[in-house]
């Protein structure tokens, strides 16, 4: 069994027990409930040639995986197919198992193209019915641990009760939210930079200013930014006879891939690269940590969206171009 000992973010605490007669038995304490993954594992016969796959370092026949709260008294039961069902436990527990039935029942109706849509709003749903509940805070890791959008988590943070709202998780990423709502206030400036297009022309964002811009952090080698250049390209289409285009920053080293990567998206936008990959300074300008990143400028050069995308991309382009 596996499970995350704090909210520091750190190594999952593990242990295992023997079943004996059928039965097996974990006791201890923890300083929250947290999500725990209990693997069963039964040892093959000794006389059946061993067949070793990729994390099968012991030749054992890993039957299924539990998922769990450790809350209060729970009983876990496998089935002869190693399926695991559950009984006891407290609210978070509770709160676990309406979340895992309701995105079954959901994901019979969901579209191939909901993505993470389906879970925004399932996850929204869950806050809204469990405010008070560790579990719901730990569902909205999908939604805090890399970029923010403050019109998603915000709502969900103001539904969490005041206890949850001071649990040592939220307050960790509390801070990035109040900083993505400030960058979509429009207060800060963009920093300047000029970088080298594909002719080697240098570039200026200040040549910019009396449009809105998206400044686009990716990189040949980014898959997730592959990913999502369709979703620029249709923001692109759509506004751009409304004052608004797109300015591409390649965190690439390689020149060859990146006119490659260029062509095979079809990217008609203006791009630039200092091929300095992550030592560029214009990724500390904007503390860019990770990409697929963004930054929506407006024309008057001031910073009014971060990490837009998907259709958060469109809803604020919508917002601010009439």
């Amino acid at each position: 069994m596996s499970y995350p000992p704090d909210d520091k973010g750190g190594e999952y605490a593990a242990d295992t027990t023997a079943i004996i007669n059928g039965k097996f038995r974990f006791r201890g304490t923890i300083g929250r409930p947290q999500l725990a993954e209990l693997n069963l594992i039964i040892p093959r016969p000794a006389d059946e040639p061993r067949q070793r796959s990729q994390g099968d370092e012991e030749g054992n026949n890993m039957k299924n995986v539990g998922l769990f709260y450790l809350d209060g008294n729970i009983k876990v039961t496998f089935d002869t197919m190693g399926i695991a069902s559950y009984r006891g436990g407290g609210k978070e527990q509770e709160a676990w198992m309406f979340y895992s039935s309701e995105a079954t029942a959901r994901s019979k109706h969901a579209g191939a193209g909901d993505g993470i849509r389906f879970y925004e709003e399932l996850v929204a749903d869950m806050v809204k019915r469990f405010p008070d509940a560790y579990a719901s805070v730990d569902l909205m890791d999908l939604f805090t641990q890399s970029s923010i959008q403050p019109g998603l988590v915000e709502p969900m943070y103001n539904t969490l009760s005041r206890r949850m709202q001071h649990s040592e998780k939220v307050l960790r990423w509390k801070p990035r939210l109040d900083q993505a709502k400030q960058a979509m206030a429009g207060t800060v400036t963009a920093p300047a930079f000029i970088i080298n297009d594909i002719e080697g022309n240098p570039i200026s964002l200040d040549s910019y200013k009396g449009s809105y811009v998206l400044v686009d952090f990716w990189a040949s080698w980014c898959a997730p930014c592959r990913a999502e250049n369709p979703n620029v390209m249709a923001a692109y289409e759509k506004f751009r006879d409304k004052g608004f285009t797109v300015l591409g920053v390649s965190l690439d080293e390689d020149k060859g891939r990146w006119l490659k990567a260029i062509s095979e998206d079809k990217l008609p936008w203006k791009q630039v690269c200092d091929f300095k990959a992550f030592k560029s300074e214009v990724k500390d300008l904007y503390d860019i940590t990770s990409i697929p990143a963004n930054v929506l400028v407006d024309p008057n050069g001031k910073i009014v969206g971060k990490d837009l995308r998907g259709e958060h991309l469109h809803q604020r382009l919508a917002e601010l171009i009439k």
